[in-house]
């Protein structure tokens, strides 16, 4: 198999999608996350001592070692039998790139995003997944990559709050502050809200896309004073179902009643191409997950 690369579209009401087999079952990776796809050879990985599970070992790709995720046993599916052509998925986010091993490749989907039902639709606890799609009458569970990485290589979801910033909360009055946030990944959210309350942030709402965070926008900050408004913050992620975070920042800077909303982006995808995304969007700053210090010295700014 030759090597496979993608491209990131933001800002659109589609969402792209890559499905893998992982075993006989297929599964699906936001394709924003993907950088490319290689065929697996035995020969470039090198075993560690003491392995973790699912970690398969370290890869050489392009003169490089990263970590190589087994799937499989990450999603304990037992295979019954050898699999040949086998391939790696190259992913890149929160400025780390790792890759995950799968037993092939079908093709990348364009679907709406409307067709994407969330997890907490689906499941109570199984935070492997962020939802599912139908596609060709079989259903699709999207796997939650940073939640995956998170149970092996836990600074990769989000750093531990510096002791340096905790102490500044002395000085500041975080607790005045409003933040509305939007994050599709229960996993995230669950670790956003735990840190920003931890650093001294009491006044948190946070929603599972753009669309609800807008809504709420819309009904309970129209017609306020400008002193209120310089108060709320909103952080939002990009790559969102039903309305990403570039959607939301466009349409919250063109509504007179929210254009005064200090916006920052909170994405695993920060990259030159997405700084000048986010900056045509009038998004009034930006922030690389996992690094929520720097968040919240934007945020203690705003105090």
């Amino acid at each position: 198999m030759n090597e496979q690369t993608t491209a990131f579209k933001a800002g659109t009401t589609e969402m792209e999608l890559l499905t893998v087999f992982v075993g006989e079952q297929l599964f699906g990776l936001n394709v924003d996350k993907v950088q490319s796809i290689v065929q697996y050879d035995p020969k470039l990985v090198t075993s560690l001592p003491g392995n973790q599970s699912g970690v398969a070992g370290m890869l050489l790709y392009r003169d490089h070692t990263i970590p190589l995720l087994d799937l499989a046993r990450i999603l304990d599916i037992d295979l019954k039998e050898e699999f040949e052509n086998q391939i790696v998925v190259v992913t890149e986010f929160n400025k780390k790139i790792n890759s995950f091993k799968a037993q092939g490749v079908k093709r990348i989907y364009r679907l709406p995003w409307k067709e994407f039902v969330p997890l907490d639709q689906l499941f109570e606890d199984n935070s492997f997944f962020t939802g599912s799609v139908n596609v060709e009458d079989t259903q699709v569970l999207i796997l939650d990559l940073e939640h995956i990485l998170a149970e092996i290589f836990p600074d990769v979801l989000i750093e531990d709050i510096s002791q340096e910033i905790l102490d500044q909360n002395e000085f500041v009055q975080r607790e005045q502050l409003d933040i509305v946030f939007a994050e599709d990944s229960p996993t995230m959210r669950k670790a956003m809200m735990k840190q920003l309350q931890k650093a001294g942030f009491e006044n948190i709402k946070a929603f599972i896309n753009g669309e609800e965070a807008l809504d709420h926008l819309v009904q309970n900050y129209k017609n306020r004073s400008k002193e209120t408004m310089q108060k709320l913050v909103l952080i939002s992620d990009i790559d969102m179902p039903v309305m990403d975070g570039l959607t939301l920042c466009r349409r919250v800077k063109n509504n007179p009643d929210l254009k005064d909303i200090y916006v920052v982006m909170f994405s695993s995808l920060i990259n030159a191409q997405m700084i000048d995304r986010c900056s045509k969007n009038k998004a009034d700053n930006y922030v690389s997950k996992p690094e929520i210090n720097q968040l919240i010295k934007i945020l203690d700014k705003r105090c």
